[in-house]
């Protein structure tokens, strides 16, 4: 089985979709299944690291280009699945890759365009989230909603069955705000944090493989014995397990915690992370505090303190997010996709 993916990581965009699209193109090859990405150049891409990873990448030069140039790539050469990961991209450009595919799987967040697809993945939770999409998407569409069906690698299952989370003060602390963070809250939230904590607490700064502020974080360190900055990590699973508290954006890595029970605060730092971060405040299983835009240095300060300090409170979300998300998301999708081809 061929499955193609029309996916685009950028500064603008983040890496977030094209992360998640590598976990499902890994979780298909080891059921026996081949990939490919056609993705853009823009600024801040990940084509390089999805080469890496053993795929081929056909680039798109511009947005004039889309349509006719993935007919030019899948013309004739007729994959099983198209998976499109793409806010620019809807219903009409579905109808068209029609004509390429037998089938279409779209993962979406937004719930504010129409779909023409056989499957649609919605790995987030909100308030209603069973019903966003009803008059979204064909009658016939299969939807796989929620963070039961969240695209985690193979290592967060394997890491959840070696921790034991209890109510403890925090000795070890994880910073990260996803692959691109173009606003440089990373810089912001090192320094406010490593003002208010302990040197005997340790920091691990994780910073992404887009982050274009990445020699200044690593200045911040400079001489900091209890701060370690990772860059382009492949090591997450094994820092999120290690850590006792999160500090960061929403975004696709709040199912990597909740698998691994890392209690989180956590600020908005995209529109689209806005509705899932409220949900997951009112139902207790973060600490969602805003969007980093309006957050003021004394709030964060205040928040923190909070967070560290409320042990138990800690405790509940960790129990909650490991409730949620059991690491089995990407297994359960792929097991979907082949019974749809099989059918």
């Amino acid at each position: 089985m061929l499955s193609v993916f029309r996916v685009d990581a950028s500064l603008q965009i983040g890496t977030g979709h094209v992360m998640r699209c590598l976990t499902l193109a890994d979780e298909l090859r080891r059921h026996g299944a081949s990939a490919r990405f056609i993705c853009r150049g823009e600024p801040g891409n990940l084509n390089a690291l999805i080469q890496s990873r053993g795929y081929e990448v056909a680039v798109l030069a511009s947005q004039e280009e889309e349509l006719p140039g993935c007919a030019a790539l899948l013309t004739g050469n007729r994959p099983d699945w198209i998976i499109v990961d793409h806010y620019a991209l809807g219903a009409d450009w579905e109808r068209a890759a029609r004509h390429w595919t037998g089938k279409l799987l779209v993962i979406d967040d937004l719930a504010n365009r129409n779909h023409d697809c056989d499957v649609l993945l919605d790995q987030n939770l909100y308030d209603g989230v069973e019903q966003r999409y009803a008059a979204l998407v064909p009658r016939n569409c299969r939807q796989l909603i929620g963070p039961r069906f969240a695209l985690l690698r193979p290592e967060f299952a394997e890491f959840r069955r070696k921790i034991a989370r209890t109510a403890q003060p925090v000795s070890r602390l994880l910073i990260n705000f996803g692959g691109a963070d173009s606003s440089n809250e990373t810089a912001r939230f090192v320094e406010l944090v490593r003002g208010q904590l302990s040197a005997s607490v340790a920091i691990d700064v994780v910073v992404g493989p887009a982050n274009p502020h990445a020699a200044e974080i690593r200045a911040l360190a400079e001489g900091q014995r209890n701060i370690a900055v990772h860059a382009g990590t492949d090591r997450m699973a094994e820092l999120m397990s290690l850590a006792d508290a999160f500090v960061g954006a929403g975004g696709s890595t709040t199912w990597e915690r909740f698998c691994l029970g890392l209690p989180s605060l956590v600020v908005a730092v995209a529109e689209n992370q806005i509705p899932t971060a409220q949900y997951l405040g009112k139902l207790g299983a973060i600490d969602y505090i805003g969007p980093a835009s309006q957050l003021s240095a004394d709030a964060i300060r205040t928040s923190l303190s909070r967070f560290l300090m409320d042990h138990d409170r800690r405790s509940k979300m960790a129990e909650l997010g490991m409730q949620l998300v059991d690491g089995h998301g990407a297994q359960r999708v792929v097991e979907c996709l082949l019974n749809i081809s099989r059918a």
